[in-house]
C-alpha cells in the first residue's frame, strides 16, 4: 500500500517537472544594445538585435540587425520593437545601453524604470552616455568587421582597466540615483573620423541630470583614483617646462596602487574637505637619462605637485558643475546627519571647500635601472 502511495506521488510530480517560464532562444529577438535620444516630447530608440535565421535542413545561424522606432517611454519603445521583430523582442542579453547627451541633460530616471522593475533585466548591462545623437553610434551596425555592440563592450572593458572611465551598471545605477550624498558619472563616448568610437571621458552629473561637463583624459583617472575606483592602472603624462631639450619635457608615470583618503573638518561653522591621495608609480618613460636616489627623490616631489595641482583643477571642476562625484555630501551625511539636512546641496555645493593633496612615491624607474 504504501508501494502504490509513493508511486501515485511521483506520477503527480512528473507534469510539474521543469522550469515553468520556459523561453526559447530561436522565439526571440535578441536586443544585444539600445539607444535612447529626445524626438520631440517623444524617444527615438535605436536597437541591435540578433535573431536565428533558419539555412535549411532544421539549422539556423545568427542575424544581426538595426530597429528604430519611437514611443514616449522606454515600455512603449519596446512594444514598437517587439512589433517589427521576429518572435519576441528580449532585453535580457542586452550589454549597453546610450543615452543621447541632449535627453541626459533630462531626468534619466525615467529611462531605467522599466529595467529596475522587469525580472529579466540583465544587471550587468553597461550605461553610457553619447557625444551626440545615440542613434548615429549604432545605426551601421558594425565597426571594422565588428559587430558595434562588440566593439563598444570592448572598449568600455579596457577603458575600465586603465581607469579611464568608471563602471556603471544597471544593477549599480539604482543606488546611486538616490543617494543624496552623491551624483552620477557616466562613461562619455564619441566618434571621431571613420566612425570609430573614443572614450572621451566621464560625464558629470547633478543628481539625476548630465550637466553638459566632463572631465577628460587624464583628470578623469584622478577622479577615479581620488574615489579609490581606479581600474589596474592609470597612467599619466606631466610636463617639465623648465626642460631645455622639447624630447625631455614629458615624463610618463603608471600607477601601480593607490589608496585615497577623504576627511571632513570644520573651520567656523563651515566644512572643509581634504582628500589624501598616495600613489605608488613605475616612470614609463623620462628622456633625461639614468636617475640615482636623489634624482628620484627630486623627481617624486616634482610629480607630487604637478598631481596635486590637476587634482585642484579636478574639484574645481566639479565645483562649477554642482557635481557631487567624490560623494563629499555622503561623507557629511554619515558625520553629521543634521549639519547635512541643513545645507541645500544644490546651492552650497558650489562653495564647499576641497582641499586635494597628491603624495606620488616611485617603486620602479625602469627593468634596467
Amino acid at each position: 500500500m504504501k508501494l502504490v502511495k509513493i508511486l501515485c506521488l511521483f506520477s503527480l510530480l512528473i507534469p510539474t517537472a521543469g522550469c515553468w517560464d520556459q523561453s526559447f532562444l530561436k522565439q526571440q529577438s535578441l536586443a544585444f544594445s539600445i539607444g535612447y535620444d529626445a524626438h520631440g516630447d517623444k524617444l527615438k530608440s535605436l536597437s541591435t538585435v540578433r535573431t536565428l535565421k533558419p539555412t535549411g535542413g532544421g539549422q539556423t545561424e545568427p542575424f544581426n540587425n538595426s530597429y528604430e522606432v519611437t514611443g514616449v517611454t522606454p515600455l512603449d519603445v519596446r512594444a514598437a520593437l517587439n512589433e517589427i521583430t521576429p518572435g519576441t523582442y528580449s532585453m535580457g542579453k542586452l550589454r549597453v545601453i546610450l543615452i543621447g547627451e541632449e535627453l541626459a541633460k533630462k531626468d534619466i530616471y525615467p529611462l531605467f524604470d522599466l529595467y529596475f522593475r522587469e525580472a529579466r533585466s540583465n544587471i550587468n548591462t553597461k550605461v553610457i552616455i553619447t557625444k551626440g545623437k545615440s542613434v548615429d553610434f549604432l545605426k551601421n551596425g558594425y565597426i571594422q568587421g565588428n559587430l558595434i555592440t562588440d566593439a563598444i563592450n570592448e572598449l568600455l572593458l579596457s577603458g575600465e582597466k586603465e581607469s579611464l572611465i568608471p563602471k556603471p551598471t544597471v544593477g549599480n545605477l539604482l543606488s546611486t540615483m538616490f543617494d543624496p550624498g552623491q551624483d552620477i558619472t557616466l562613461p562619455l563616448l564619441e566618434q571621431v573620423q571613420k566612425g570609430d568610437l573614443k572614450l572621451k571621458g566621464i560625464a558629470l552629473f547633478n543628481k539625476r541630470k548630465f550637466t553638459g561637463k566632463s572631465l577628460i583624459g587624464e583628470k578623469a583617472s584622478l577622479l577615479l583614483l581620488m574615489k579609490n575606483k581606479g581600474g589596474k592602472t592609470a597612467q599619466f603624462s606631466v610636463v617639465d617646462k623648465g626642460a631645455k631639450n622639447t624630447l625631455n619635457k614629458k615624463i610618463t608615470i603608471i600607477t601601480n596602487k593607490s589608496k585615497s583618503k577623504i576627511r571632513l573638518k570644520w573651520d567656523s561653522g563651515k566644512p572643509i574637505y581634504t582628500i589624501d591621495l598616495k600613489l605608488n608609480v613605475f616612470i614609463s618613460e623620462y628622456t633625461k637619462g639614468i636617475l640615482n636616489k636623489r634624482d628620484v627623490d627630486k623627481l617624486a616631489a616634482f610629480l607630487s605637485k604637478k598631481m596635486t595641482n590637476m587634482a585642484e583643477e579636478v574639484t574645481k571642476t566639479l565645483n562649477e558643475s554642482n557635481s557631487d562625484a567624490l560623494g563629499l555630501g555622503h561623507i557629511m551625511q554619515v558625520q553629521n546627519p543634521e549639519k547635512f539636512k541643513g545645507y541645500d546641496w544644490d546651492k552650497d555645493f558650489k562653495d564647499i571647500k576641497v582641499v586635494p593633496k597628491v603624495k606620488v612615491h616611485i617603486i620602479s624607474n625602469g627593468i634596467l635601472y
